[in-house]
């Protein structure tokens, strides 16, 4: 084999390996984001829980307000009983005051069911806040994995950059830039094995004469059907031979 195809192999094989490092780190945002999201949704039903106990007791306070006046209206409505001058004046009073008794009743059961919601508010509200504790740092140490994946990729990228930038600079410059251009228009794989008297990238059978020419090593040598340099594997060379 030619010792720029062999080069040229070696900076495909990198190129392959810097696109899959690539394709890992651009997900690493993603999936950062997902995370976050997923905390702020579990931070979001703690706060559902909190907004609806300080509702409750909002509720709770302004049935109190309500209890106190309807007590001070019965005192009062007494005050004003025994000063009564007429019947129809103390029956009206005593009516008043029935009525007042009976809402009472009907505020201090809504105290009561505000108190007792309340209650299981702040039991619900205690899970919410425990069962986001533990999600919460499970999610946390996710991203500090993801975070630290990364690194790990950015240095394996940073490594075989420069390995790449080592070998490919062993081409010549007519070699390196018809690389390039075969691999910026062909989704970045710009050498090919032959398989089968096939280019195993386009699976377009080859003449018997271009596999003859490649098979004798004497130059580099394209598919004729999509441009990308061809090579035999040392196998086939091996059982040709």
């Amino acid at each position: 084999m030619l010792p720029e195809l062999a080069t040229l192999r070696e900076v495909q094989g990198f190129d392959i390996r810097l696109a899959a490092c690539d394709r890992e780190l651009a997900r690493v945002p993603g999936a950062l984001d997902g995370i976050d999201g997923e905390i702020e949704a579990a931070k979001s039903h703690v706060k559902a829980v909190e907004e609806e106990l300080g509702q409750t007791a909002a509720e709770r306070r302004h049935a109190e307000t309500e209890l106190e006046e309807a007590e001070a209206n019965v005192e009062k409505y007494g005050d004003q009983l025994l000063g009564a001058r007429t019947n129809e004046e103390y029956k009206g009073l005593q009516q008043q005051i029935a009525s007042t008794k009976t809402r009472i009743g009907t505020i201090e059961d809504r105290i009561l069911a505000l108190m007792e919601k309340a209650d299981e508010l702040e039991a619900k509200l205690a899970d919410r806040k425990r069962t986001f504790g533990e999600r919460s740092t499970v999610l946390e140490a996710q991203k500090t994995e993801i975070r630290s994946k990364a690194r790990e990729q950015e240095a394996k990228r940073d490594q075989l950059r420069r390995r790449r930038a080592a070998s490919f600079a062993g081409l010549s410059e007519e070699i390196a830039a018809r690389y390039e251009r075969i691999r910026g228009a062909r989704r970045g794989i710009a050498v090919a094995p032959i398989r089968d008297e096939r280019c195993s990238a386009c699976n377009v059978r080859l003449r018997p004469q271009l596999l003859e020419e490649i098979h004798a090593g004497h130059a580099i040598l394209p598919c004729e059907t999509c441009a990308r340099i061809l090579f035999f594997e040392e196998e086939q060379v091996s059982k040709s031979a």
